[in-house]
């Protein structure tokens, strides 16, 4: 006989079952002598008239009716229906060999579309083994994923919204594709427990997108493998598409951050090799500049810093990138209207052009403000001595901001500061 496994357990696709259930349990039923001293069987509580009169079971369905039924339960349970006789085994064989048929005859025809049921997608991924990508027949989350975890050895992408996740699941399937998972995606709403069963057995993943729990503890942060090398983070739940940026070993984008996030997020500045060099916060209104302060003062390797909040132009936040020697680009960008932006007071100035004459790698400054607060600062960049670079030569400093364009300045020291419009881009070189 068969042996089942539980419901945590790998599901085998069926295949010719021998099992010997009764179609009906005795123990709904008791044996009578009639007067001639023949057995009947009679329902508890009854008699043959009023048997005759019952109304009709699934028992009493014929095979296509019976088979239609079953067809229509979740995947996970239709398969544990097999264990209840050997009818309901025999009919959903059937149903699996039919979705094999259908398979077998698009291939044939040279279509090779993306399953569209969880039944589909657990065929495909029996037949194929080294199956290199993972997603869910839909986004709705009504794929159980332990249909699949044990099939697949061989993924390099998955997504795993729209499945249904279990700690033992999502372990099985890191421990069987831990060589060779790059990329993979998880749903908002995924538990600390389950981001850390399936984080530990990762040996060379590459990009992680998540939404973490908002009550959090962080711990999941210490398992990334080394090999990360983008972080996408959205705080509560995915509804945005991920931000692309250029990044050199490790790149962190993150959406809807907190305070408390963002402070978990400084753990990363421990790792051995693969350092933090991009770093994105967007759309993240309730983040102080204390806290982007202390995210930035985290990271001393940042190249590449993309603040789209509030508080971006702080000087609180600006302090803590001064004297980075490696930072070559930085966004600064206030997500809120035009006319809600307020004036830049001067502390907030000259933070940006001591950062602009202290970060001596320092190329290409993006400004998203008011007009008003955009020609401030390139007053203030076209007054600023920036210096030379490490071979000798005059820096220069790209400011671009939207819409902006104004005529050239020359000023003292013998240094040249021109401006020249770009389109609906204006591009400030300052020399």
């Amino acid at each position: 006989m068969e042996r089942q496994k539980g419901d945590d357990g790998d599901v085998a696709l069926p295949a010719n079952a021998s099992s010997k259930c009764g179609d009906i349990d005795s123990r709904d039923l008791v044996r009578t002598h009639a007067a001639a001293g023949a057995e009947e069987t009679v329902p508890v509580g009854g008699d043959l008239r009023e048997s005759a009169r019952s109304e009709a079971t699934i028992y009493d369905l014929c095979l296509e009716l019976l088979k239609l039924v079953l067809s229509m339960m979740d995947c996970w349970e239709m398969f544990r229906a097999r264990r209840v006789c050997q009818s309901w085994r025999l009919v959903i064989d059937e149903i699996v060999d039919d979705c094999r048929r259908e398979r077998a005859v698009r291939l044939s025809r040279g279509f090779a579309p993306a399953p569209a049921t969880s039944l589909q997608l657990v065929v495909m991924a029996r037949e194929l083994p080294k199956l290199t990508q993972l997603k869910a027949p839909t986004a709705q989350t009504n794929t159980d994923l332990r249909l699949v975890a044990g099939a697949c050895h061989a993924l390099e992408k998955a997504n795993l919204c729209g499945f249904k996740l279990s700690v033992p699941a999502l372990r099985r399937l890191a421990l069987a594709n831990a060589s060779s998972l790059r990329e993979l995606t998880l749903p908002a709403g995924i538990s600390d427990e389950q981001l850390e069963a399936l984080l530990e057995p990762l040996k060379v993943l590459e990009l992680l997108d998540l939404s973490p729990p908002v009550d959090s503890s962080g711990k999941w942060l210490r398992l990334l493998p080394q090999s990360l090398k983008r972080l996408l983070i959205t705080g509560s739940g995915m509804t945005k598409p991920p931000c692309l940026h250029w990044f050199e070993e490790l790149n962190v984008c993150v959406r809807l951050a907190t305070d408390a996030l963002l402070d978990q997020l400084t753990v990363l500045s421990g790792r051995k090799r693969s350092r933090v060099t991009d770093l994105s916060i967007h759309e993240s209104p309730s983040v102080t500049p204390e806290a982007l302060s202390r995210i930035l003062a985290a990271f001393p390797k940042l190249s590449t810093v993309t603040l789209d909040v509030a508080g971006a132009t702080s000087d609180v936040a600006l302090e803590a990138l001064h004297g980075y020697r490696r930072l070559y680009a930085l966004t600064l960008r206030d997500p809120r209207p035009v006319t809600d932006i307020p004036a830049l007071t001067p502390s907030e100035v000259a933070a940006v052009s001591r950062l602009a004459a202290t970060c001596r790698k320092l190329y290409i400054l993006f400004l998203t403000s008011s007009p008003e607060n955009c020609q401030t600062v390139l007053s203030a960049l076209l007054e600023t001595d920036l210096g030379l670079t490490d071979s000798g030569r005059r820096r220069t400093i790209s400011l671009k901001v939207p819409g902006l364009a104004c005529a050239g300045a020359s000023g003292g020291c013998g240094t040249r500061h021109q401006m020249a419009a770009a389109g609906p881009v204006g591009r400030a070189a300052v020399a």
